[in-house]
């Protein structure tokens, strides 16, 4: 099937932009987290020699939002402005076989059953881990007008970025066995059956400076990897998680490990610069050191008595939880996105070491998911909660309902409900799973459900509607999704994408 598509790739195409709901963002627009469909939530023994599993449950994959750099893989044509789940037949569960996925800023990653890495989507910055030139041209833009349901305008897209494809096996060494998947904004990682890790693309700071790692013994920073290349240090790994411009990946002996950007303390542990490298060295190249630090994989700091069983990182703040389901929180805390209330709503605020979460202590996380400035969770009871930012429609909550002396709310200068601080539930029961976009959200419950609101301009929600926000947790009820039993989500910049078992 991939053959034919490229078969019929023309040499020039048109994409309509829609000029009248948002501004047409760059390819490197902000990305959100992801957590693959693999999940770890029982406490392995540090003796246990790592033997991961790959998963064996075949998705059928629905995708719907934004598609005009290829992110929702539906090939060249007729593959933006998605308004409601559309069913990815190059994922067709019976001939690829997805097993596994994950949903990056503008790019996507999925694992198939026997073992291929696909990705699809904006390969800038490499993210893709493959070769995705095309000599068809640059696209000409056409203003004006209404993508109609379900369609783009006739032009195409570059079908080597719009098209899932398998990285070639090759690069990810001989007889190696990829098992989980994650996709940050711009990078992509991979865990192996023997608990090795493998990344490429790359990372970026607020300056938009370029690293993707450190080589140390030759002080050369790769900026940006074009293939898969094993990541030195991580070892036992069973869990990966990665968020806008940073990883954490988490080994069998409970153990966490982040890299990439730390300007925002998302790496939870300080930058350490040995003598050889800090000694008379000016204060604007002790900063470039520090970028350099952190493109290393380090140890983030928890006290031996704590074992961590599950990470997940968001925007530009992650999560822990522990052997006792309690949840640690670090990085950036300025809408309260950590669950902490120090330093909610002042800009610049973090958090810069892993800290108990008070407002989480006793209600035994199961996952938790961060936006750009909010974040969200299910309990092992399915309770899903929200807090952090909420002028954008991204808790689910009408804020009419609240009242403005509610001591768990920071109110704007305007007089409207701006910062939700205590992790509250939404009123939907038996929650299982959760994503979180930029700034929208996707809720999936244990009958197979899937609930979605926030941020809608690029029709990101799927509910087949073109409003720019969806204020409240609304059902997603489109026909391609009608009884049909949901297991997963994964929410990017400006689309999604939901799945279940195949039948």
């Amino acid at each position: 099937m991939f053959e034919e598509i490229m078969a019929q790739a023309r040499s020039t195409y048109s994409l309509k932009r829609r000029s009248d709901v948002v501004p047409k963002p760059s390819k490197r627009a902000k990305s959100t987290t992801t957590t693959s469909t693999t999940s770890r939530s029982n406490r392995v023994s540090p003796t246990t020699l790592t033997n991961n599993k790959t998963p064996t449950t075949r998705l059928e994959v629905y995708v719907f939002g934004e598609g005009s750099a290829g992110e929702l893989g539906l090939g060249p044509k007729n593959a933006t402005d998605v308004v409601r789940p559309q069913l990815n037949t190059l994922l067709d569960a019976d001939k690829v076989g997805v097993v596994d996925i994950a949903a990056g800023g503008m790019h996507a990653v999925a694992l198939t059953h026997d073992g291929h890495v696909l990705t699809w989507g904006v390969n800038d910055n490499y993210a893709l881990g493959r070769e995705t030139a095309w000599d068809g041209g640059v696209r000409d833009i056409a203003e004006g007008g209404d993508a109609s349901e379900d369609e783009s305008e006739d032009g195409e897209l570059n079908p080597y970025e719009s098209t899932p494809t398998a990285i070639p096996a090759g690069n990810f060494g001989k007889e190696t066995r990829i098992v989980q998947v994650t996709a940050g904004d711009s990078a992509t990682f991979a865990i192996t059956e023997k608990g090795f890790v493998y990344g490429w693309g790359t990372f970026a700071s607020n300056e938009g400076k370029n690293g993707f790692y450190w080589d140390q013994k030759q002080n050369q920073v790769i900026e940006k990897q074009s293939k898969p290349m094993l990541i030195p240090g991580l070892e036992n790994i069973v869990q990966i998680s990665a968020g806008y411009n940073f990883c954490l990946a988490l080994n069998s002996a409970g153990k966490v490990y982040s890299w990439g950007m730390s300007e925002q303390n998302q790496l939870g542990r300080r930058l350490l610069l040995g003598r050889k490298f800090s000694t008379n060295v000016k204060q604007e190249d002790l900063d470039k050191l520090h970028l350099r630090v952190g493109l290393v994989p380090g140890l983030v700091p928890f006290s031996s008595r704590t074992n961590i069983v599950s990470i997940h990182a968001g925007s530009d703040h992650a999560f822990a939880i522990d052997q006792k389901g309690d949840t640690w929180a670090w990085g950036l805390n300025n809408f309260g996105q950590t669950g902490s209330r120090v330093g909610a709503g002042v800009n610049g605020t973090t958090v810069t070491a892993p800290q108990k979460v008070p407002s989480l202590v006793g209600r035994n996380m199961k996952m938790i998911q961060g936006g750009t400035h909010h974040s969200i969770g299910v309990t092992q009871a399915g309770e899903c909660l929200v807090w952090g930012r909420m002028d954008g429609a991204q808790m689910g909550i009408d804020l009419k309902t609240l009242p403005l002396d509610d001591p768990h709310l920071i109110v704007s200068e305007r007089g409207k409900p701006r910062i939700l601080l205590e992790p509250t539930a939404l009123p939907i029961s038996g929650c299982s799973f959760v994503a979180a976009g930029s700034d929208h959200n996707i809720l999936v419950t244990s009958d197979g459900k899937a609930y979605s609101w926030g941020f809608n301009a690029n029709y990101q929600c799927g509910q087949g509607k073109v409003e720019d926000d969806f204020v409240v947790a609304t059902l997603i009820d489109g026909p391609a999704v009608r009884g049909k039993k949901l297991t997963w989500a994964g929410a990017g910049g400006q689309y999604s994408m939901v799945a279940g078992p195949a039948i």
